[in-house]
């Protein structure tokens, strides 16, 4: 099982969907879910944010949710970080670079938010590709054929 860490307002900041939303958080949170960034749903995914709590109801989709409130949310991270005892099972999604050397160097995997989205952009290539069972293949191979020959005979 992995456990994901993610640097929420460092990854709201980067994608367009969110970026300008009046409630980032919960959009965050709602993107990451429908496109299951963070796979398995028996993987463990800690969303924290710099702040306190907004205004508004966060769907978590039972995502562990933290605001850092007085302290940086980077600082809050790191302890989580030293808090776990299998840390290679670990991943950290920041595009901080401070943040992903600290991380990697207590033991834990750092990914960019690039390689945490792109994710979607795979999964959204694969969902375009139609499968289409073998015995219509072939049956459209026939047709095509028939149509094909028929026109250049002539």
């Amino acid at each position: 099982m992995l456990q994901f860490i993610i640097d929420g307002y460092n990854l709201v900041h980067k994608i367009p969907e969110v970026k300008g939303s009046s409630t980032p958080c919960s959009d965050l949170l709602t993107f990451i879910y429908k496109n299951k960034l963070t796979g398995s749903n028996n993987n463990e995914v800690w969303v924290i944010f710099d702040g306190g709590q907004p205004p508004y109801q966060i769907n978590n989709f039972q995502y562990k949710i933290r605001f850092s409130s007085q302290e940086s949310a980077d600082d809050l991270i790191i302890k989580k970080i030293e808090g776990i005892d299998n840390r290679k099972q670990t991943v950290v999604v920041t595009d901080d670079r401070q943040l992903a050397y600290r991380a990697r160097f207590l033991g834990a995997r750092s990914i960019s938010v690039d390689e945490f989205v792109s994710k979607t952009k795979k999964r959204k290539k694969k969902e375009e590709t139609k499968d289409i069972e073998y015995s219509l293949q072939r049956e459209i191979t026939e047709e095509l054929k028939k149509i094909w020959l028929d026109e250049n005979k002539s």
